[in-house]
């Protein structure tokens, strides 16, 4: 007696295996680039504060000091250009660090969606946003959420460092043109305040701008529809039989 060849099994369960295998590989190096770039945009955050410390106490202290009036000021100028410079620089570089994050997280929520289709079983324990459902850490809201998010950031913090070493700055440079009082106190407010809320602008503008970019890459690739990972339906429990009905067959045959 001949038996069925099990080979297209076989193919099946094979190339099932290959396409898990590279979404799982696909998946843990998501990951890891991920943590990668948060660790390099702590680090960065870091760096920048130990900087941006030691030039305000170098210049508080060079400011109090007794040395030659034209060396200090070159000396306090030099280190003003110096923040002048590098703290865009890393503010932009930062907020290249949160839009790169975001893409990746993108990129985890995608195959963890595909990696639930495959198994719906899961799907109720998997408390991980994917693309069909928010699961338990849900989105913010727009509006007043989503700006206090933004203003928490690592972006905004530098934005606020910045702000504040310019004020500071701008602080030195009224006083040497002696105007003191409630008038300076006023004039540094208003540029601190200025400066943040340029800071801040500018956070929420690129935030939104990578929300736009990351919904295109959705509508492009299709991932928003559903059809793509076809949610397996369960068959529906076959009808009971009407007793009436069966009876009457029964008389018919009989």
């Amino acid at each position: 007696m001949a038996h069925p060849t099990p080979a297209p099994d076989l193919a099946r369960r094979a190339a099932d295996d290959i396409e898990l295998a590279v979404a799982l590989t696909e998946y843990q190096k998501i990951i890891e680039m991920r943590r990668a770039v948060s660790d390099q945009a702590h680090n960065r955050y870091n760096f920048f504060l130990v900087i941006a410390t030691a030039v305000a106490a170098v210049s508080a202290g060079l400011v109090g000091s007794n040395i030659d009036p034209e060396v200090r000021i070159g000396a306090v100028a030099a280190l003003a250009a110096l923040m002048l410079l590098m703290g865009p620089a890393v503010f932009l570089r930062q907020l290249r660090f949160t839009g790169t994050s975001h893409r990746y997280g993108l990129a985890e929520q995608a195959l963890r969606s595909y990696l639930v289709r495959r198994a719906p079983q899961v799907a109720p324990y998997v408390l991980l946003p994917t693309l069909d459902d928010p699961g338990l850490f849900l989105p913010t809201a727009t509006g007043g959420r989503q700006r206090q998010r933004e203003a928490v950031g690592l972006a905004a913090s530098i934005g606020l460092v910045n702000s504040a070493l310019l004020a500071a700055g701008g602080g030195l440079a009224l006083s040497a043109l002696d105007i003191d009082g409630w008038a300076l106190v006023l004039l540094d407010v208003a540029l601190f305040a200025a400066a943040a809320a340029v800071h801040l602008w500018w956070v929420s503008r690129t935030v939104r701008r990578d929300a736009a970019e990351r919904e295109r890459l959705l509508a492009a690739r299709a991932l928003d529809v559903l059809d793509l990972f076809p949610p397996v339906v369960p068959p529906s429990p076959s009808p009971e039989p009407d007793p009436a009905l069966a009876e009457a067959a029964e008389v018919a045959k009989a």
